[in-house]
């Protein structure tokens, strides 16, 4: 209850604000009545203070100092019982209240104080109690949560719905776990957080370098509003787990505060949110085991294809039908010191996370600097690499093949690129073939014939498409000439090298996609394949 909410009690009727108006705001936690000469020992935080002022000194400089020293209490307001020992609150004591911002409340003296601590009492008793079966609601909501899901998501969501707040759940190096938004996006920070699923490095630093980062203990803090950050005022509850900093609860507070009952149940969600992490690590303990051990059976060349290892790499989440990559992680150093084991560790955590958020197969497996996954789709490929982009790393990726010997096949091409890369990024086989092909490289020169022949080889007719793309490039590509030489139509000849395109993904008019044509045609010819008219 705040110190405005009193005065519109219908027992505190013809009661008034006097001075410090300021302060109404103020949470009143109870009432009592002081007519001693020093009323300090008697009064605590959060009272409302009820005086006929019979016991207060009666000189300006004595009057105006027991202000100030209530005010320094914390006491809520000040009420006297006027006309009788005071006609009014003295000059001194309203200059002093409007200084501090307590409030002086004038009350009639026909209304006895017993009537106003009563009735009081009794709302501030229901006001508690209603506290209580909040608390115990949301306890209620969150078990039940808890019990029903082990998804962060719906936890979340649960919390943000109970406190009617927007809510982020990021780990401390400030990934984005999960979120609730409630309505649009509060400010920028928010908003870069939610789009590139991660706090961008600008935010915080900036909170680590204004002491908000990391955090200091175990309690919830508040962060006020740092518009130079794009930042309104937050809660932050660190999410603790057997001494660790494993996430923070991010709840924008916005210009309405949290109650205390808000920041208890918050505070209560990190301790579930941690239990939740915490069932979350034997999990992925468990299951980054069998992926560690079935990929590197695979890679090693020990899986034989018997039909209970094929049962049990189906249980994983592996098809052997289906065309995976293999991706490889490379961290740069051998995992010799404690430091370089966990960082290897954590690039693979986060690696399975995002498999799993995608639902795919989280096999993924580690071998000295390396972090391996096999990766089905492209788009899987390029979500593990927004991840990792800022970490400095280099990922290389070979092609995608069907079966075990596919995947160790995949995982052969990718550690050769990394011959070839010397900075950090994203380099797939097909990409750094023709530098390879330039390089000498016997393998990649085969890989080359068989990126531009492979697809028309497999069509309908491809012979054909194959036959005219080499004589077009031949001729200097002319098709004027391929047409005269092949002795069809030139339309002919401009069709079959449409489709060609097409099923090669390429612009055949480009000049570098022109060069490697040329290249193509040496190749061709030193390997002795030029085809010939018929």
């Amino acid at each position: 209850m705040r110190v405005a909410d009193l005065l519109d009690l219908p027992v505190l009727q013809g009661a008034r604000v006097v001075a410090g108006a300021s302060g109404l705001e103020a949470r009143v936690r109870w009432v009592h009545v002081v007519d001693l000469p020093d009323p300090l020992p008697w009064i605590d935080r959060g009272m409302l203070m009820l005086s006929t002022g019979i016991a207060w000194p009666r000189q300006d400089e004595e009057l105006a100092d027991l202000v100030r020293r209530l005010a320094e209490r914390g006491v809520a307001a000040l009420g006297l019982a006027v006309p009788h020992y005071f006609a009014r609150f003295p000059d001194p004591m309203r200059i002093a209240a409007e200084e501090v911002g307590l409030p002086l409340i004038e009350i009639p003296w026909e209304i006895p104080f017993v009537r106003i601590t009563e009735t009081v009492h009794q709302l501030i008793l229901r006001e508690q109690w209603q506290e209580l079966e909040r608390a115990e609601k949301l306890h209620r909501e969150l078990m039940r949560a808890a019990a029903r899901t082990r998804s962060l998501d719906r936890l979340v969501r649960t919390l943000g719905e109970l406190l009617g707040r927007s809510i982020t759940v990021e780990e401390p190096d400030g990934t984005l776990l999960a979120y609730y938004q409630r309505g649009p996006y509060e400010d920028a920070a928010r908003q870069v957080t939610i789009e590139s699923g991660r706090a961008p490095a600008w935010l915080q630093e900036g909170l680590a370098a204004r002491g908000y980062l990391p955090p200091q203990g175990t309690q919830p803090y508040r962060v006020p509003a740092i518009p130079e950050l794009g930042l309104r005022e937050r809660v932050v509850c660190p999410i603790w787990l057997h001494g660790e900093l494993v996430g923070l609860v991010w709840i924008i507070e916005g210009g309405e505060p949290l109650s205390g009952l808000d920041l208890r149940a918050a505070e209560h969600a990190a301790l579930v949110f941690a239990l939740l992490f915490a069932q979350q690590r034997e999990l992925a303990q468990l299951e980054a085991r069998l992926g560690y051990a079935f990929l590197n059976t695979v890679i090693e060349g020990r899986f034989s294809g018997s039909p209970e290892e094929l049962e049990r790499a189906r249980a994983l989440g592996y098809d052997p039908a289906r065309r995976y990559r293999v991706a490889v992680i490379a961290l740069g150093e051998p995992p010799l010191t404690v430091e370089a084991f966990q960082r290897r560790e954590q690039v693979a955590l986060r690696v399975r996370r995002v498999l799993r958020q995608l639902a795919a197969a989280p096999l993924v497996a580690t071998v000295h600097d390396q972090v391996i996954a096999l990766v089905e789709q492209e788009a899987h490929l390029e979500r593990i690499w927004q991840e990792l982009a800022g970490c400095g790393l280099t990922a290389v990726a070979g092609r995608a093949h069907a079966g075990p010997d596919g995947v160790r096949r995949s995982y052969r091409e990718a550690c050769t690129l990394l011959e070839y890369v010397s900075r950090p990024g994203l380099y797939r086989y097909e990409d750094l073939v023709l530098e390879r092909v330039l390089a000498g490289d016997s393998e990649a020169r085969q890989a080359f014939l068989s990126l531009w022949l492979g697809p028309l080889e497999r069509a309908r007719h491809g012979d054909r498409l194959v036959e005219t793309l080499v004589h077009w490039v031949r001729a200097r590509f002319s098709v004027n000439a391929v047409a005269e030489e092949l002795g069809v139509h030139p339309n002919t000849v401009r069709y079959r090298l449409e489709q060609a395109g097409t099923l090669l993904g390429r612009d055949l008019s480009d000049p570098e996609a022109q060069f490697e044509l040329q290249l193509l045609l040496r190749l061709l010819g030193r390997e002795g394949k030029l085809p010939v008219v018929a």
